[in-house]
């Protein structure tokens, strides 16, 4: 028998006992240097450890450094959305990596968050990468609500919708340069005020 065929059964011993990854129960925050968490991820992969990195990504205007309107006017970032943590599940063994730092203590204890809350941390990140057209509930708009210009020289301005159209287009009436200014715009230059999130 050559170790061909040993390495080979074996892997189908496993498969046959049906073995299954543990259930979390929790998640342990690890302490990176800040900046390092792609560099760590990539160890975890090596080693085959199981780890969670939340980003954010986004797109900057070539040059200028802003945020680009459109995707394919700029470069892509990957920002992490909790700088220098990286989520462990619980049942994961950790080794001595480069740039880590340890476990995050809050006093004596290992910090560590619940499953309910990694699905919120989970949420918040695919709202966060969704693009803002498609963030907005795309209910009915209506005369007189309260809006959001999030594109063009008025952006972050807040207005009140004064006309619309049956094509998509419509009149926002802001106050600005202490007096108001009616704008028109399109469906997808704005967003309803009540849809934000608070944070």
């Amino acid at each position: 028998m050559n170790m061909q065929s040993r390495i080979a059964d074996f892997r189908n011993g496993v498969a046959a006992r049906g073995l299954t990854a543990p259930e979390v129960m929790h998640w342990h925050l690890l302490d990176v240097y800040p900046g390092r968490e792609q560099k760590v991820m990539r160890w975890f992969r090596y080693y085959g450890i199981d780890g969670y990195y939340p980003i954010e990504i986004s797109f900057v205007r070539r040059g200028v450094g802003g945020s680009a309107r459109r995707p394919h006017l700029g470069r892509r970032v990957v920002r992490p959305l909790v700088p220098g943590l990286i989520f462990v599940p619980n049942y994961e063994r950790v080794p001595v990596l480069p740039d880590v730092v340890g476990f995050h203590h809050v006093g004596d204890c290992l910090a560590r968050l619940s499953v309910g809350d990694m699905a919120t941390l989970r949420d918040i990140e695919a709202y966060l990468n969704t693009p803002r057209s498609e963030r907005r509930h795309r209910g009915k708009l209506s005369i007189g609500e309260m809006v959001r210009v999030v594109d063009g020289p008025f952006a972050e301005f807040i207005g009140r919708i004064e006309r619309l159209d049956s094509k998509g287009r419509l009149t926002v009436l802001i106050d600005a340069f202490k007096r108001s200014v009616s704008l028109q715009m399109n469906e997808m230059q704005i967003e309803p005020i009540a849809s934000t999130p608070r944070g």
